[in-house]
C-alpha cells in the first residue's frame, strides 16, 4: 500500500503501484475520482492512501503520484467531494478578518469614512470577508518608557490584540509632506514591538491626499511594512483626490468610482489573504471573482 501525506509543508510519499483514480482517505471509505488529473488535494493534515490492487499492476513512481494528487492543490472541492461521500455536513466557512485602520485622528476625516464604507461593501461582496474599524485615536505616542515590566499600556494592548485576531489589514493613508500620517507611523511602530501582531498579515492601501491621491505615501508605507513582515498586495492601486468630495455631508460614500475601486481592492485582498493565510482551518472561503478585472487586457 502506498501512503502519501498532504500538509501545508508540502508532500511525502512512497512510490508502490496504485490503481488509477482510486484514492482512499485515512479514516473513512472509498473515495473514487473519474480523472486522475482532476482529483484536488487537502492542504492540512489529511494522509491520503493509495491502494494497490494486484501485484502486477505496474509501479508508479513518487514523482506521478505526487503529481497526481498536487492536480488540484489549491481546490476545496476535495475535501468537500470527501464530506458528500461519508454523508458529513459542510461546516459555514471560516471569515476572512480585515482591520480596517484610518491614519487620521480628525473626527470627520475621508479616511474613517473610506473604512466604513468599505466595512459595508464588504457585505456585498460575501458574507466571509469581514472588515471591522480598528481606531488608534487613543495610542499613546511611542515610548519605551510606557513599557512596565514587558506590559503595554492598556489601549496598546487592546490594540495589539485586535490585530493578532485579524488575517489582513486595510489602511487609509492620507498623505501628510510625501509620507505618512504620523498617527498611522505611531500605530506601526507600537505594533512592531511585538513580532507576532503584524508578521504574516496581508494589506491594502488606499490612500487620500490633494494631487496624487496620496501616491507617495502609499510607497512610503509599503516600506515601513518591510520589517513588520507584512505582505503588500500589489494591485490594485486605489488613490483618491480630496477634492471634489466622494460622500455626502451625512457620510454616505456618493462617488460610484470609488465604490468600485473599493470593491476591487477587497476582492483582491481577501483572494490575497486566502492564498497566504498558513494552516488555516476547514473549510476555507473560495476566492470571490472580480465581474470586471481592474485593468483587462484587449
Amino acid at each position: 500500500m502506498a501512503l502519501v501525506v498532504t500538509s501545508s509543508a508540502g508532500f511525502c510519499g512512497s512510490s508502490h503501484a496504485v490503481q488509477e483514480g482510486s484514492l482512499r482517505l485515512s479514516g473513512s471509505g472509498r473515495l473514487s475520482m473519474t480523472k486522475p488529473n482532476s482529483i484536488p488535494s487537502a492542504r492540512v493534515g489529511f494522509a491520503v492512501r493509495a491502494l494497490q490492487q494486484s501485484p502486477a499492476e505496474t509501479e508508479t513512481s513518487r514523482r506521478s503520484m505526487l503529481g497526481l494528487l498536487a492536480a488540484g492543490f489549491a481546490s476545496t472541492s476535495f475535501v468537500e467531494t470527501v464530506l458528500a461521500e461519508t454523508k458529513m455536513p459542510l461546516p459555514p466557512a471560516v471569515p476572512v478578518r480585515i482591520a480596517g485602520i484610518p491614519g487620521s485622528l480628525r473626527e470627520g476625516s475621508l479616511n474613517k469614512k473610506l473604512i466604513n464604507a468599505a466595512s459595508q461593501i464588504a457585505k456585498t461582496i460575501s458574507p466571509t470577508i469581514e472588515v471591522e474599524y480598528v481606531d488608534i485615536d487613543s495610542l499613546p505616542l511611542i515610548n519605551t518608557d510606557l513599557v512596565k515590566n514587558k506590559k503595554y499600556p492598556a489601549e496598546v494592548e487592546a490594540f495589539f490584540n485586535k490585530l493578532r485576531s485579524v488575517d489582513g489589514i486595510l489602511f487609509a493613508s492620507p498623505e501628510y509632506n510625501y509620507s505618512v500620517a504620523g498617527p498611522l507611523k505611531n500605530a506601526i511602530d507600537w505594533a512592531s514591538m511585538e513580532r507576532d501582531v503584524l508578521k504574516d498579515k496581508t494589506a491594502a492601501i488606499v490612500s487620500t491626499g490633494w494631487d496624487l491621491g496620496g501616491a507617495r505615501s502609499q510607497y512610503h508605507l509599503r516600506q515601513i511594512g518591510i520589517r513588520p513582515d507584512i505582505y503588500f498586495i500589489n494591485s490594485p492601486e486605489v488613490f483618491i483626490n480630496e477634492n471634489p468630495p466622494v460622500f455626502d455631508s451625512d457620510g454616505n460614500l456618493t462617488d460610484e468610482d470609488v465604490r468600485k475601486k473599493l470593491k476591487e481592492l477587497l476582492v483582491s485582498l481577501n483572494n490575497f489573504t486566502l492564498r497566504l493565510r498558513p494552516c488555516r482551518p476547514f473549510p476555507w472561503p473560495r476566492p470571490v471573482p472580480l465581474e470586471q478585472p481592474a485593468d483587462a487586457l484587449d
